[in-house]
Order: C-alpha cells, then structure tokens, then sequence
C-alpha cells in the first residue's frame, strides 16, 4: 500500500497508544496465572503473542509472525513448560540473532534446527546459571526472566556485557512482580527462585513512549495517556527533545509540544534504540551536525535502521553520513517530496510520516502497511490531526 501525504501543519490531540512492550510482557503474564489485561494493545505483534500463548497451552505449532518480542519470549516459555518447540516467523524474523539461545542449547543438550523459517527444539530447560551478552538484545533477558520461574531450582543470569535497553528488563520485572514472581537483581544480573507460580492479577497498560516520540515531533500536539514517571526507556526522548530545543509541557495526563527543535544534539542511543528513526528525521530539520551514536543494533531490527534512515533521508535532499554504528545529520538543508521506500518497518513509515511538514512537495510512503505491527490505526491518527493522505 502507497500512502501519499501532501504537507501541511499538523496539532490537536491525541491519547497514546497502549504500550506494546508492557502489552506483550502483560499479556504474558495474564496468560499464565490468570486475572485481566486493561487497555491491552491491538497491533499484528500483539496478535502474535496471543496466538502463541494459545499454542503454548495445547502444545502446537507458534507463529511469531515479525515480532521479535514474541519469538524471543516464547522459546524458553515453551521449553520450560513442554520441553519442545515450534516456532515459525515471517520475512526477516528468522534472520534476527538466536545465538545466545542456540548455545545454551548445546550447553543443556537440548536439540534444535532451523529450516524454512521454523524453528524446532526439543529438550526440557533446567535451573543454572545462564550467561548472555547485554549488548545484543534485551530480549533474550526478558524470554529467560518468564521462563526460568517455572524451573525447580534456583538460576541466575549473568551478563557477560554491560546492559542496552535496560529499561525494557525494568518493565519485565516489574510486570512479574505484579503476578507474583520475585527478580532478584545481582551485582551483574539477576537471580531467579525457582519453584514460583504466577498469581492473579489485575493489570492496566500504560500510554506508549515509543510511539509518542513520533507524535511529539509532528507538530502542536498534546500527547495523553503518559505515565511522566513511567520506567519505560523511551521516555528519555522527552528530554533529548527538550535538549534539542523543542518546547515540551508537562500536562495533566501526558506532554504538550511544539514539534520544533532547533539545537544539534549528538545523541547515544544505547538505552532508546527505538527512537532511532524519528531522531533522525528531525535532526534532518535542525540546522547544523547531530550524531546518532552507540547506534549498532539497528542493524537487526525489522530492517537495517541505519541504513533505510540513510536511504531514505538522502532520497529527500538531507546530507547524512553513515557508518558502522552511527549516523551523522547535517541538517537544515531543504527537504524535497519523494517516493520514499518503508523497507517493511514501522518505525520507518511513520517518522517518515512525522517528517512529512517539513517537506516541500508530496511524499509518498510505499509499504505504509507495515504500521500494523505496531500501530495498526496510525494513518488514522495522522488525519485527524490534519494529515493530509491519499
């Protein structure tokens, strides 16, 4: 699906999203040891957690679809609880690194292969100590931190690295000891009991900072539905905007913005690797050199981040350098209209989408459909606050 969107000056207001990353850890949770979800995202990633969590109760087939969260989550659940697996992913799901789970395969001799996209295991997860990298995703983390509960034995995680995306193991921790289960964290890691069980709970989902990053920059636009004491990692982007020279508020339920920044900023993203696509798109509107930084993950996301950003800024008129694990903005330069490709990321699509008044001439989005993983309703959001698409 094409989207062309013709410039023009977007505000109002708008309630966020449920977070997706509280959402998938949630719903998780619910499904193990009963209660109720409130204000529950709907997205394709969503629907894939459930689907899998369906399977996981009767033992059968798991399809992830494109969510890496799901994938990630749902081995050592499965593993943990009927000592087998099958798990099928779509597109570049597949492609995305497993390594850290394959070697604690080999280590507990559990069975494993790959074919056609379907991962298949068989061998039961046992207590221990589980080591891991912290810097190639936070994931692994959170799928280990489920599962290893269930165990008879205690276990620990040990990482081997320092932790990126730290935030997202803080939400998983504390949405687990909202149904019962106790983290311990360790001088590097965490120590787990085994022998829990998840309780009842009743559990309302909080706003999403992931994606308020790109509302925030599309304009005057009250975002609503935002924990200011949230945990979730992206809402570091409130002040990298701040810091950029973006007037932002503070209100009764969430931020009031200008959608303008005017201040280069170089920016790690080590703990906000989300953020990475809007980030750049609005250091293409700030006059003077930004540097994204510590930026190397983005290289296996739904898409090479770094270089569909490029791409596709360059295709626009913007001078961006990139390299291995950085992006370099100079920005300030016009923007022209253009075909722009969303390389089948969402992220991609919709900073596009929140680029799109600060370009003279229509821009046209090829793969607008890919905002179904996140945010399935996004080009409806769009025109209600003025967006202008066909």
């Amino acid at each position: 699906m094409k989207v062309t969107i013709t410039p023009s000056p977007l505000s109002g207001t708008m309630v966020m999203p449920p977070s997706k990353s509280y959402s998938h850890r949630a719903l998780i949770c619910a499904e193990l040891g009963g209660g109720q979800v409130l204000n529950l995202g709907d997205s394709a990633d969503i629907r894939a957690t459930k689907q899998c969590m369906e399977a996981l109760k009767t033992g059968t087939a798991m399809d992830a679809n494109e969510s890496g969260s799901t994938l990630r989550f749902m081995i050592p659940l499965a593993l943990a609880l009927n000592g087998r697996l099958e798990i099928k992913g779509s597109r570049r799901l597949m492609e995305r690194p497993l390594d850290d789970y394959f070697r604690i395969f080999e280590e507990q001799g559990v069975k494993y292969k790959t074919e056609n996209s379907v991962l298949t295991a068989e061998g039961r997860l046992r207590a221990g100590d589980y080591r891991l990298r912290g810097d190639v995703s936070s994931q692994f983390i959170t799928g280990l931190l489920l599962a290893l509960p269930l165990l008879e034995g205690d276990s620990r995680i040990i990482l081997t690295t320092g932790l990126q995306s730290k935030g997202y193991v803080d939400m998983t921790v504390e949405v687990l000891e909202k149904f019962g289960i106790k983290i311990d964290n360790t001088e590097n890691g965490y120590y787990v009991s085994g022998g829990q069980k998840y309780r009842p709970a009743e559990y309302t989902v909080e706003g999403d900072f992931s994606q308020a990053g790109f509302f925030m920059a599309m304009g005057r636009i009250n975002c609503l539905g935002l924990n200011p004491a949230s945990i979730q990692g992206d809402r570091a982007t409130v002040e990298v905007y701040r810091r950029m020279g973006m007037e932002i508020r503070e209100t009764d339920g969430g931020y009031s913005t200008n959608g303008i920044a005017d201040v280069p900023a170089v920016v790690d993203v080590g703990q906000i690797p989300d953020f990475v696509p809007v980030l750049a798109c609005v250091m293409a509107t700030v006059p003077g050199e930004s540097r994204i930084v510590n930026a190397g993950r983005l290289r296996i996301k739904e898409s090479d981040r770094l270089a569909a950003v490029t791409q596709e800024l360059r295709r626009l008129g913007a001078d961006v350098e990139e390299g291995e694990d950085y992006l370099v903005i100079r920005g300030g330069k016009p923007l022209r209209g253009g075909v722009c490709a969303s390389h089948n990321d969402h992220r991609i699509a919709m900073a596009l989408a929140a680029l799109s008044p600060h370009v003279e001439g229509e821009l046209t989005v090829d793969g607008a459909e890919c905002v179904n993983k996140s945010m399935p309703d996004f080009w409806e959001r769009f025109a209600m606050l003025g967006g202008k698409i066909r």
